[in-house]
């Protein structure tokens, strides 16, 4: 505890600033690219707003709760549904993974004998990318071949009760009516733009917040951080990633960068609290637009759509 106390006070705050900019950039073009798979009837500042809820979501529950909230919280609009809502956001997270598998692949090469600690996010890499491809060449089937997918899925809703068959078909229909973004040329890409911009981002406040902690920061870790990290929080686990994010961050500055360990942990915890609590503040200003005109709380709001 005393190294750590010290390193914190060895810290240049002023990164914060350009730190706090760079996150406020990555969720702006998180924004922008996810209005562009829900459409023009969706405003930028709700798709903002709400996209900075689900951070906060997800920071105080376990499991990524935040993905469905988001989609729950843009179908209670009116705009496009729930079911449209939420295949956006698949598509967005499996547009995620790719991009930083795509970045983790062109990392290695310049990482050097970094590279032989690294096994761990090579294969983790393998397998995520595998199973993004698959993810992503199942999305643009059913996009371009709605009724295909509706008949394989019938065989599945013939089977439940029938006081929810109706409700599935209804649900699934709207789940296809969001992979439309996917059928038009411009639209996807926009998309992989606005993803590239989006880690672009996320790589720009990275290296503010591992600059605050540490006076010569490797060149390559904050795009590698975002790998490993990104690699890391792609399972649901626990709220904000808490421990996930510390160890992987941490092992993602010792081994390939050599950082001695009482200043990667430092800075591991410092960037986690960082974003956290700026996360969490952006979520609860989105929350207040949200919910300033509902009858219902914010509380009582979660209890009855994600049980």
């Amino acid at each position: 505890l005393p190294q750590v106390v010290a390193t914190l006070a060895r810290a240049e705050y002023l990164y914060l600033a350009p730190a706090a900019l760079g996150m406020v950039a990555y969720m702006a073009a998180r924004a922008v690219r996810w209005r562009i798979l829900l459409g023009p009837q969706v405003s930028l500042s709700h798709c903002f707003w709400v996209t900075n809820v689900g951070y906060l979501v997800s920071n105080v529950f376990p499991f990524r709760l935040g993905d469905p909230a988001r989609a729950l919280l843009v179908g209670q609009s009116g705009a496009v549904s729930t079911g449209a809502a939420l295949s956006t956001v698949v598509v967005e997270r499996v547009l995620d993974m790719l991009t930083v598998v795509a970045l983790l692949a062109g990392m290695m090469p310049l990482v050097g004998r970094g590279r032989a600690g690294l096994e761990w996010a090579v294969t983790g890499g393998l397998m995520a990318g595998g199973i993004a491809v698959i993810a992503l060449a199942l999305l643009f089937f059913v996009a371009w071949q709605p009724e295909r997918g509706h008949r394989v899925l019938r065989w599945g809703i013939e089977r439940l009760p029938d006081a929810h068959r109706e409700r599935a078909r209804r649900f699934l229909g709207d789940l296809f009516d969001g992979l439309a973004s996917l059928r038009s040329g411009r639209q996807l890409l926009g998309v992989l733009l606005w993803s590239v911009v989006t880690w672009g981002c996320a790589i720009i406040f990275y290296w503010a917040l591992i600059r605050a902690f540490l006076r010569h920061p490797p060149a390559l870790a904050a795009p590698l951080l975002v790998c490993v990290v990104g690699l890391g929080m792609a399972l649901p686990s626990s709220p904000g990633a808490t421990g996930v994010f510390h160890a992987v961050a941490r092992y993602g500055l010792t081994i390939p960068f050599n950082v001695p360990t009482d200043p990667a942990i430092t800075a591991a915890f410092g960037i986690h609290a960082f974003q956290y609590i700026l996360g969490c503040l952006l979520g609860l200003v989105g929350l207040w637009l949200e919910f300033r005109t509902k009858p219902t709380s914010p509380l009582v709001w979660l209890r009855e759509n994600l049980r």
